[in-house]
């Protein structure tokens, strides 16, 4: 190994402190700041650091954070460099390569060459970066994630390169983590709106019938108590489902109206999915009328029907396929004598 490249023990200390503390973020905006303003410029001392989010397609909308924070007068360049970044020599061989190494700029051109750029005329001069060191974090067909850091006076090390080389996989897990922790969050709060949308929540139990987790009310619908227990009724119903000699769905009378409950098994025999779905009290006897011949499946339908639920909604709620849904329709408007689902509500509001 050259000799250029060698670390000394308190700079592979320092290395590993940073690896260390990276993974200990739990949000990206944390860990991106603290990229700039405390490991990179411990581990690499230079003029300038960013961390940049490039978009190929629509330049407008790249994201840079430069440290140290620019005045106002320089915030100007960041509109300009939105502009050209497409000449940004790393980026360019980014763009052709899969897997890319930390590189300088002067690995790819003479500072002659570099000093032609409207990147550097417009930009790079103004602000005095003569030497830049970059590492991709993330490259997709019409993005690159990176961090570059910038000198005035001398262009980096191999020594530096090395560094950033070995830092580099643990920060791209890092950020790969937290960017599936944002979609995964993501992914969470749609579902809670959809569940919020359909009057849905779910709750997960354990073969005790011990709470693991929730989505939405679930737990203010069933009027949970005591922390992490399900209410005996409930729990007492689980233990006979699990004897079939309880009804698939437990429904419950409520001050506001009915509750719904189903329990849907998962992949985990440690889990059991609780699905619950709560409806007004315009229709909350548990069995239609008996002028109206309706099976209890096409009451609960004919009630969702008469609360605006379309049958995809319908059928997510009863856990069962939009075409048995329609087939559910399709008898309650031939037993009933109707032919629309408005003509439907009005018969069943008066009754």
């Amino acid at each position: 190994m050259d000799r250029e490249t060698l670390l000394t023990p308190g700079e592979h200390e320092l290395l590993l402190n940073c690896v260390h503390e990276l993974h200990s973020f739990r949000d990206l905006p944390t860990l991106r700041s603290w990229l700039l303003d405390t490991a990179l410029p411990s581990l690499v001392p230079s003029d300038w650091l960013s961390y940049n989010e490039v978009d190929l397609l629509n330049p407008e909308n790249t994201l840079a954070i430069v440290k140290p924070e620019m005045d106002v007068a320089m915030q100007r360049l960041l509109a300009r460099f939105k502009e050209v970044v497409h000449q940004h020599p790393l980026i360019t061989r980014q763009m052709h390569s899969a897997d890319f190494p930390v590189h300088k700029i002067s690995d790819f051109m003479a500072q002659e060459e570099f000093h032609r750029l409207e990147l550097y005329q417009d930009v790079y001069r103004h602000m005095g970066v003569e030497y830049q060191i970059a590492a991709t974090l993330r490259l997709e067909s019409d993005s690159i994630m990176a961090f570059a850091l910038s000198r005035r006076q001398s262009d980096y090390t191999e020594r530096d390169r090395m560094v950033l080389e070995l830092l580099r996989p643990h920060l791209v897990l890092a950020f790969n983590n937290h960017s599936l922790a944002e979609e995964r969050q993501t992914v969470l709060e749609d579902a809670s709106l959809a569940l919020n949308a359909l009057a849905a929540a779910t709750i997960s139990v354990n073969p005790e019938g011990r709470i693991l987790n929730h989505t939405g009310p679930g737990l203010q619908w069933i009027g949970a108590t005591s922390p992490g227990v399900l209410p005996a009724r409930i729990y007492a119903w689980l233990r006979q489902r699990a004897t079939r000699t309880a009804q698939p769905t437990l429904h419950l009378t409520l001050d506001t109206g009915c509750l719904h409950i189903r329990a849907v098994p998962t992949g985990d025999r440690q889990r059991l999915l609780l699905v619950l779905t709560r409806d007004d009290d315009r229709f909350c006897a548990a069995p239609a009328p008996e002028k109206f011949t309706l099976s209890r499946r096409q009451w609960e339908v004919a009630r969702w029907i008469c609360q605006g639920k379309t049958n995809a909604e319908i059928a997510t709620i009863l856990a069962i396929s939009p075409r048995t849904v329609h087939k559910h329709v399709e008898h309650i408007f031939k037993k009933l004598g109707v032919e629309s689902r408005h003509a439907l509500t009005i018969l069943l509001s008066q009754n």
